[in-house]
């Protein structure tokens, strides 16, 4: 083992207990290394950007690194599944590292946009190889974006290394979104009462539980962040009333800074489990004076549910 892994890696000896040995999470990446958990890329990519249902996702690196972060878990959307089912990498190989890989990159966009002609969306992500030599991708995304005229474009540059962990890719991707692409798409606003769900990622179709809550509600969600999302809806979070966060360790800095720039607040919840969705649904229909609404929902699934949830009690 090169000195430099050793704190990612234990290899355990015959009768020794692996509990006893836990590689060290909370140091940087070294580029090019495996380790036990993710990087900050991985944080940006896998866990926030690469659930938008809608959107290209193209790793600018070596072909390993879009594999590593195409998609496990359990990410549904109600288009088929467009961001489970591909994956798009600019796969760099040594003569890149060498000798610059932005012409492959825009080379490979271009391949990307011609394949699904009716994405008009992409992201684009750097990797540890390509910002150790340095490749420059915003000039790279102009050039594409001014010809073909009618695609958008957001690039992510949070290289594995960046940070000590996902958390660090939440970040990067959080406050460059709010940066770069809020407020630049207006949307149909449709009901007196608007929110966004912060923090919620679709894992096994949670989001379309918290949709027909809000439906019943009368609440219009202007965006998801990003479980089943879109990426123009996510241009579109500024025209919220209101920032619902349900996972603030990966989106609560999106939350903050769209109080900080256009006043909206943010209360917290936590939709899993019985009493907890219960509280999330009551704190949104205290905020827009609409507790009844709140009560009819939580009564129509304490109908449905709550006997269901009894018959496991008793046995567990």
């Amino acid at each position: 083992t090169i000195p430099e892994r050793e704190k990612h890696i234990y290899i355990k000896e015959k009768g020794e207990d692996t509990t006893q040995f836990l590689p060290s999470a909370h140091v940087e990446t070294i580029p090019g290394s495996l380790s036990e958990r993710g990087c900050s890329y991985c944080g940006a990519k896998l866990v926030i950007g690469g659930v938008l249902k809608d959107t290209i996702q193209l790793i600018h690196g070596p072909v390993g690194c879009a594999y590593d972060t195409w998609h496990t878990k359990r990410y549904p959307s109600d288009n088929g599944n467009f961001q489970l089912k591909y994956v798009w990498s600019s796969d760099m190989k040594e003569q890149h590292v060498v000798f610059g890989g932005e012409k492959l990159l825009k080379k490979a966009m271009l391949e990307a946009f011609a394949e699904f002609p009716d994405i008009k969306r992409m992201m684009v992500y750097t990797t540890c190889s390509t910002a150790l030599i340095g490749d420059d991708i915003k000039p790279v995304v102009k050039e594409v974006e001014k010809e073909l005229g009618d695609v958008d474009i957001f690039t992510v540059e949070c290289p594995g290394f960046a940070g000590v962990s996902q958390s660090k890719g939440h970040h990067v991707f959080n406050m460059g979104w709010m940066t770069d692409k809020v407020g630049t798409y207006e949307p149909e606003i449709t009901s007196p009462y608007t929110i966004n769900v912060i923090g919620d990622y679709n894992i096994q179709g949670d989001t379309f539980v918290m949709e027909k809550y809000m439906e019943k509600m009368g609440i219009q969600i202007i965006a998801h962040f990003t479980g089943n999302g879109t990426y123009d809806s996510l241009r579109g979070m500024h025209r919220a009333q209101l920032n619902v966060t349900n996972c603030a360790r990966s989106a609560g800095y999106i939350a903050n800074e769209l109080k900080k720039k256009y006043g909206i607040p943010r209360i917290d919840v936590d939709t899993w489990g019985f009493d907890y969705a219960k509280e999330g649904l009551r704190k949104i229909g205290a905020f827009f004076g609409i507790e009844d609404r709140a009560e009819t929902v939580i009564a129509e699934e304490v109908a449905k549910y709550e006997s269901k949830l009894e018959w496991y009690k008793e046995r567990l």
